[in-house]
C-alpha cells in the first residue's frame, strides 16, 4: 500500500516499523495533533489581554511535541529520542513553573526565564543521561497533578454553590481527559495486552489526541485570564 507494509514486529510504543515514507504511520500522523493544538492556544493569545507571553510560550511547547513526534515516530533520525523527550518537558515543566508563578505572583519576565532556564536545565541532563528523561516526567507529571488536584478540591464548594463556569468545566475536563489519555497511552505500550502492532489502529495514537486536547483545555483553564476568576480562582 501506499506507507508499506507494517511489521509485525513492534517498535517504541507497540507499532510495527514499516517501510512506507513513515516508520510508524498511525502514531507520526496523530502527532499533528499536538500542533492542531498549539495553533489554536497560539491564535489565543493574540486576542487575550493578559498573559499573552506564558500562553504563546505554552502554545509554541505544545506544537514542539509535534515535531517530536515526526521524529521519533516518523523519521527516525538520530536526535528523534532526545526532541521527543524535551518536548515532552516542555510542557510539564511549563506547568510547574506556571503553578509556582501564579503562587508566587512572579511577573511575566520572571516566569519565562524560569520555564527557560529550567528547560534548559532539563535538556542538558537528557542529553548528557537519556534515560533521566523517564524520572523527570514522572516527578514533574506528579508534581503538576498533585498542584491540580488542589486547585480542584479548593473550589469544590464554588462549584457546588455557584455552579459550573466554562473556565471551571475545563478544568474539571482537563483531569477527565488526562486519565482517559493515560488509559490509552498503558493500552498502547509495547508488549501491553491489546498492543497489536501490525493494526492501523493503535492506542498510543490515541494518547497523543487526548492529550493534545487535554493541553487546549489546560491553556483555556489555567493560563488564560478570565474575567472575575469566577469569584474564587
Amino acid at each position: 500500500m501506499g506507507l508499506g507494509p507494517i511489521l509485525a514486529l513492534a517498535g517504541p510504543d507497540c507499532e510495527g516499523i514499516g517501510s512506507g515514507a513513515f516508520a510508524q504511520p498511525a502514531n507520526t500522523l496523530s502527532s499533528t495533533a499536538f500542533l492542531l493544538a498549539g495553533l489554536c492556544i497560539l491564535a489565543r493569545s493574540r486576542r487575550i489581554s493578559g498573559r499573552r507571553i506564558e500562553l504563546a510560550v505554552f502554545g509554541l511547547a505544545v506544537a514542539g511535541n509535534a515535531v517530536g513526534g515526526l521524529l521519533y515516530h516518523g523519521i527516525r533520525s538520530e536526535v528523534a529520542t532526545w526532541v521527543h523527550d524535551e518536548a515532552i518537558l516542555a510542557v510539564l515543566v511549563f506547568a510547574v513553573v506556571f503553578a509556582l508563578a501564579r503562587f508566587r505572583g512572579w511577573p511575566t519576565p520572571a516566569t519565562v526565564a524560569a520555564f527557560v532556564a529550567t528547560l534548559a536545565g532539563s535538556g542538558a541532563l537528557i542529553a548528557l543521561v537519556p534515560a533521566s528523561s523517564y524520572a523527570m516526567f514522572a516527578a514533574l507529571g506528579v508534581g503538576a497533578g498533585a498542584w491540580e488536584m488542589g486547585e480542584y478540591r479548593h473550589e469544590l464548594p464554588a462549584i457546588r454553590a455557584q455552579g459550573l463556569s466554562p473556565r471551571r468545566a475545563a478544568r474539571l475536563g482537563v483531569a477527565a481527559v488526562a486519565v482517559l489519555a493515560a488509559t490509552a497511552f498503558s493500552l498502547g505500550r509495547t508488549g501491553a495486552e491489546l498492543c497489536r502492532p501490525e493494526s492501523a489502529f493503535q492506542w498510543h495514537a490515541v494518547w497523543h489526541v487526548l492529550a493534545a486536547v487535554a493541553m487546549a483545555l489546560y491553556a483555556y483553564a489555567a493560563i488564560e485570564p478570565h474575567a472575575g476568576q469566577d469569584r474564587t480562582g
